[in-house]
């Protein structure tokens, strides 16, 4: 019993955490990233035919303080328009290392011909595993930036200062830059997010060839104005041949690199995609099959609260697949003692037999083990934290009313609540009204349209009225599309059955 409030706690810490460790953190990570670029940089020198070892210290400040620059501008960038990465360090670290292995990539392939760089790499690995696409937009842009200073400072600072050597060679860096931009945009609001790895297989294929065309066309241009006269036209089929088979790589390489990293991106980071929801709701995942193993009744009523919740979250924007997996996992805290649930029982109930303060206990606990056991089967916090919050700090009428008809005394109310958290986003905000819903629709007899009306309107203003949605964002205006979308879909879940004649 001890264990509740230490969890709860926990819980409460990851939802508000801790503003010093998160500035602590995002220096630290600033500086890993600075040093992983800078060093990286440092050895592409090196190793460069385009420049002497003979510099001096110059060219690498001028190269470590442009890549200074360089991320503190990323950094200002997601402070002030995308905080709440801050506070989830996971994405801030993914999008740090997406930019460092995108440029580690960009600058050593680079070596092979100008047309050899693929500039999107970090677009196609970053655009299914982001939330939001302009992050990956954002990250792709400035990996860009970081390889046009590069580049830059390789091929222009000859010993004894900055000297245009090849403005052939400047204006293909400029175009290489642009190319990145405009390709790694097409490809992060192109290829799709949605799961379905042949659906990415295709659009980033589609993406390729936009990309191919491009650099074969600058290649013909670039002929051109190498040599006006065409006189020399070995100038023209050697750049051409380069950017056929060049070009093949920047082309197809984002998208091979990208298919072999994300599996390992998406699992080191812990990442949420929505194909990752999808294997979390697979019948067979280890904790799914043990709440259809143990309690079956549980695992039913969990896939009628999923359908509900899918359909609600489309209605008012929200993740569907994320609904479906927060409804999924739910109630998996019941797999401690199923039997004290009526979906898992038969004729027997268990309650009868115990005093209401030990059935309350057993009730409350089971949001409290969910998460728990969603911890233990490495469950994703956007899941597990719905199991604490999808009752909130809700009465347990039924019990609570059993104790007052046992005793003239006072009974305490909140000894009879849930001891959980109040919902803080919208998908738990539905789960809570969905799980209510199908458990009460299911009791009823007879119900029909008016009467599931009535009883979604009493659930959701009892909950409105104990303040319930006051942690999350959801409106009257939401919560009245989740009540009409659940009595739209009333009558495909309950309908009636013909009943036919015996034996026929």
């Amino acid at each position: 019993m001890e264990k509740t409030p230490i969890t709860i706690q926990n819980h409460l810490e990851q939802l508000a955490p801790n503003v010093k460790k998160i500035r602590l953190k995002s220096i630290i990570f600033f500086v890993i990233l600075f040093v992983v670029v800078t060093g990286t940089t440092w050895i592409k020198f090196t190793v460069s035919p385009y420049i002497e070892v003979s510099w001096g210290v110059g060219a690498y400040l001028i190269s470590a303080v442009a890549i200074f620059l360089i991320l503190i501008a990323q950094q200002l960038y997601l402070l002030f328009t995308r905080t709440e990465i801050f506070y989830q360090g996971r994405d801030l670290y993914f999008g740090g290392a997406v930019i460092a292995i995108g440029f580690i990539v960009i600058i050593f392939i680079e070596m092979l011909g100008i047309f050899a760089i693929p500039t999107t790499l970090v677009a196609f690995i970053s655009a299914p595993l982001f939330k939001k696409r302009r992050d990956a937009f954002t990250a792709n842009l400035f990996c860009n930036f970081l390889v046009l200073i590069v580049l830059t400072i390789e091929h222009i600072y000859p010993v004894g200062g900055f000297v245009v050597t090849d403005r052939f060679r400047a204006l293909d860096i400029v175009v290489s830059f642009s190319m990145g931009v405009v390709g790694g945009a097409f490809a992060t609001y192109f290829v799709s997010s949605k799961p379905g790895r042949l659906k990415y297989i295709l659009k980033g294929l589609a993406v390729a060839a936009f990309l191919y065309v491009m650099i074969i066309g600058y290649a013909l241009i670039q002929g051109v104005y190498r040599e006006p006269s065409c006189a020399d036209t070995l100038i023209c089929r050697v750049t051409l041949m380069a950017a056929l088979s060049l070009g093949l790589v920047a082309a197809l390489s984002p998208l091979l690199i990208a298919i072999v990293l994300q599996p390992i991106l998406e699992s080191v980071f812990n990442l949420l995609t929505d194909a990752r929801l999808v294997d979390f709701c697979d019948h067979n995942s280890p904790l799914i099959k043990r709440l259809r193993l143990e309690a079956p009744g549980t695992f039913s009523h969990s896939l009628v609260v999923a359908s509900f919740a899918e359909m609600c979250a489309v209605a008012i924007g929200e993740n569907p697949y994320l609904a479906r997996a927060a409804a999924y996992y739910h109630d998996v805290g019941k797999l401690e003692n199923p039997q004290y649930y009526k979906e898992n029982q038969g004729d027997r109930n268990l309650h009868d037999e115990i005093l209401p303060e030990v059935s309350v206990e057993i009730i409350k606990n089971h949001t409290e083990d969910g998460l728990v056991l969603c911890d233990k089967y490495n469950v994703p916090r956007e899941i597990s934290h719905v199991t604490v919050q999808h009752h909130g700090t809700l009465l347990i009428s039924l019990f609570y009313n059993k104790a007052k008809s046992l005793t003239d005394n006072e009974v305490d109310a909140v000894q009879y609540s849930y001891h959980g958290v109040k919902p803080r986003s919208k998908i738990a905000a539905i789960i809570m009204i969905c799980d209510a819903a199908e458990a009460a629709i299911r009791s009823m007899d007879e119900p029909d349209g008016e009467k599931i009306d009535n009883l979604l309107s009493t659930i959701i203003l009892e909950r409105i009225n104990s303040r319930q949605f006051e942690k999350c964002e959801i409106s009257l205006k939401d919560l009245t599309t989740i009540k009409n979308t659940i009595i739209g879909m009333y009558g495909g879940l309950y309908h009636a059955r013909l009943k036919y004649p015996d034996g026929k």
